[in-house]
């Protein structure tokens, strides 16, 4: 691998780079790879991609392929929206139900698994579903797991008699830190053999998030009439993300990846390593 090349989720949620990189002219010269968190966790993973935004749990599932790229995440101090619980009983009573999972990431599997049992002693079966609410996946379970686009709708367009629980929400209480969802990572290879790509592609995605933030309201416009969410409730949902990664939001991601090795979910709890580079 000696391209350029970059990952980038195609969820609202990286609706600042993604801007940042379409009209900001930062994914100018550079192969970019739009997809979901599971595919590209797959594209770096395999060297497919030098860069990419991962689920959190991947990099620690992965140490060994990958280091970290300073200074960005996907992060929230609380409630996010877009990774929530739908459930047909109240989460205390779920115990032994059966629950679906989207199959879109990883990191928030492990975060409701975390949760449910750290904060409600409940020890569910979980599966796989690729079904929404309207296609009936709670025929099949007692409550089911969405994140990104598809949570946020669930979100904003309750069903009369569900319950709905923000996972965001839910960590905060359970542990009293911000949850850090996505890091972006570098394939270990690249990062040693090509330095100066590596510095051309932090500068990207930085600079990509900065301008893309710094003209939030037009990327949201860019959005019109493509979900069923307003500019304001986009604008909003943006304002609810850290996409820093400060030492404050590297404790918390190690004090997930401890709960989640207490549950076996991961091998070992990874140091942190970082690529190296002029910030």
């Amino acid at each position: 691998m000696n391209e350029a090349s970059l990952g980038n989720i195609n969820f609202i949620n990286c609706l600042p780079l993604h801007y940042g990189l379409g009209h900001g002219g930062f994914g100018q010269h550079v192969h970019i790879q739009s997809a979901t968190p599971a595919e590209l966790n797959n594209s770096v993973i395999t060297g497919k991609l030098a860069v990419s935004p991962v689920s959190s749990i991947i990099y620690a599932q992965n140490s060994e392929k990958l280091v970290l790229m300073p200074d960005v995440s996907i992060s929230a101090n609380g409630a996010l929206e877009s990774i929530v619980l739908v459930s047909k009983i109240p989460i205390e009573e779920i115990g032994q139900a059966r629950v679906a999972l989207t199959a879109k990431s990883a990191t928030s599997h492990g975060l409701l698994k975390i949760i449910l049992h750290h904060g409600y002693q409940a020890a569910p079966e979980y599966f796989i579903s690729p079904l929404s609410l309207v296609e009936g996946v709670l025929d099949q379970a007692q409550a089911v797991l969405f994140i990104g686009d598809d949570a946020l709708t669930a979100y904003h367009n309750r069903v009369p008699g569900y319950y709905y629980y923000d996972l965001g929400a839910e960590w905060r209480k359970l542990t009293g830190l911000a949850m850090v969802y996505a890091v972006w990572v570098v394939n270990r290879n690249f990062s040693v053999l090509q330095a100066k790509a590596v510095q051309v592609l932090y500068e990207k995605v930085t600079g990509g998030f900065a301008y893309g933030l710094a003209h939030i309201k037009d990327a949201a416009d860019t959005l019109r009439g493509k979900f069923p969410l307003t500019a304001a409730q986009l604008i909003h949902y943006i304002g609810l993300l850290n996409y820093q990664f400060t030492p404050a939001h590297q404790e918390a991601l190690l004090t997930y990846y401890k709960m989640a090795h207490g549950l076996g979910l991961i091998p070992i709890v990874p140091k942190l390593e970082f690529a190296k580079v002029i910030r």
